[in-house]
């Protein structure tokens, strides 16, 4: 006899198995499925049979009612994923059988054979299409108390904003409170009361009943700067949402009215955790147009020097600005493109294309010698900074509506 029967034979003799948990132990049996194999099995061996079973509880023989235990209504979604974790009992069970059958290889594990039946039965009474590559729901089955817990897969969505008043991009929680609501900050759990993030999350967590927000944008500029032009690139992640079916041309003009004069939303579409990610590695090419002011005045002719930083490399320290949460290091940005607009006796417009990373605030001054050369070192005038807009970022794939 079969070692592998005869060993199963003397299991049976004091646990109860079930058709399903023996058809896994011989693959090689002929049969269309577990149970078919292990009713030929337990038919060869003469072990009586049984709905009980010691190594899976039973749980085969009540498929149909552990499914209906899936409180299914709370969360819209199409495809799932399913698993099972197996309680500390179980898992004994099954390291005992394995051992006295000595064998592992080309056997299915509980967990296996309980993930596949059981998702068909959710797919069969609940229209639901089982997707492993791209599920909307993760679904997760406890044995030990039989039931279910439900992780709805996080909504992406693409668009790009302009950014018309001072704000940061992401949310920023209360320093005092950690975002969970105190006096300081008037019981709202945030630093800034405004952020391009909390413009697209007021909404969508509105429309979604989701949880919480992650905005994955293609760098961001400065609080006081504006993004306008094409705006800037992102992707919005909605973790838990409850609704998956939205309307994203009525979401994006909830959007634009929600941030009136602030914020705008040039478009939203539907996205990827992929997408989201490439976008925060890329490095993108930036246009940006500096208005500037010189102290002592600055003439048409005197702007001319400038032409000497097109093309060059800059060395740029970390800005004094912002020592206090970055490393002091050296950094080297290209200046790809320069013009310039005499707009007063003591002002002009300073049009930049540069390699990503390159401060231009600390171009402009030149940051007391720590970026070189500067707009300030050559023209041999102190100047700086008064408004900066961020004109296009190229990178990113377009709006289509």
């Amino acid at each position: 006899m079969d070692p592998r029967m005869k060993a199963l034979k003397e299991i049976a003799e004091k646990y109860p198995i079930c058709d399903e948990c023996i058809g896994r132990l011989f693959p090689y049996v002929e049969g269309k499925n577990n149970r078919e194999r292990g009713r030929k099995v337990r038919e060869i061996l003469g072990i009586k049979e049984s709905e009980e079973c010691y190594f899976c509880r039973g749980i085969f023989s009540r498929l149909d009612e552990i499914a209906k235990n899936l409180d299914i209504y709370q969360y819209e979604f199409e495809t799932f994923i399913l698993g099972t974790r197996l309680d500390p009992e179980l898992i004994k069970r099954e390291e005992m059988l394995l051992d006295t059958l000595g064998v592992v290889e080309g056997v299915e594990s509980l967990k296996k054979n309980i993930n596949r039946e059981l998702g068909k039965k959710i797919s069969e009474i609940y229209g639901k299409k089982y997707d492993p590559k791209n599920p909307e729901m993760e679904i997760i089955f406890r044995t030990a108390d039989e039931r279910f817990e439900l992780h709805p897969k996080p909504l992406f969505l693409y668009g790009r904003y302009r950014k018309y008043a001072p704000m940061p991009q992401s949310k920023w929680p209360c320093r005092y409170c950690k975002g969970r609501g105190c006096p300081k900050c008037d019981y709202t759990g945030r630093q800034w009361k405004e952020t391009v993030e909390y413009y697209l999350a007021d909404v969508l967590i509105g429309v979604t009943l989701g949880k919480e927000t992650k905005l994955h944008a293609a760098g961001r500029e400065d609080i006081d700067a504006r993004m306008l032009g094409t705006g800037r690139p992102f992707v919005i992640e909605v973790e838990a949402p409850r609704r998956r079916k939205i309307n994203l041309e009525e979401v994006k003009r909830e959007i634009n009215a929600h941030g009136e004069g602030k914020v705008e939303v040039l478009c939203l579409e539907w996205s990827s955790k992929k997408e989201a990610r490439e976008l925060k590695q890329e490095r993108f090419n930036k246009v940006y147009l500096a208005h500037i002011r010189c102290k002592g005045g600055i003439t048409k002719e005197e702007l001319e020097k400038l032409k000497e930083l097109e093309g060059r490399v800059i060395e740029q320290r970390t800005p004094t600005r912002i020592l206090h949460r970055r490393k002091d290091k050296v950094r080297k940005r290209r200046v790809i493109r320069l013009e310039w607009k005499v707009t007063g006796s003591h002002t002009f417009d300073l049009l930049i294309e540069a390699e990503h990373g390159l401060y231009i605030r600390e171009l402009v001054s030149g940051d007391d010698g720590r970026t070189k050369p500067s707009v300030s070192e050559i023209l041999g005038k102190e100047c700086f900074v008064e408004l900066l807009d961020v004109l296009e970022v190229k990178g990113g794939r377009p709006c289509t509506g």
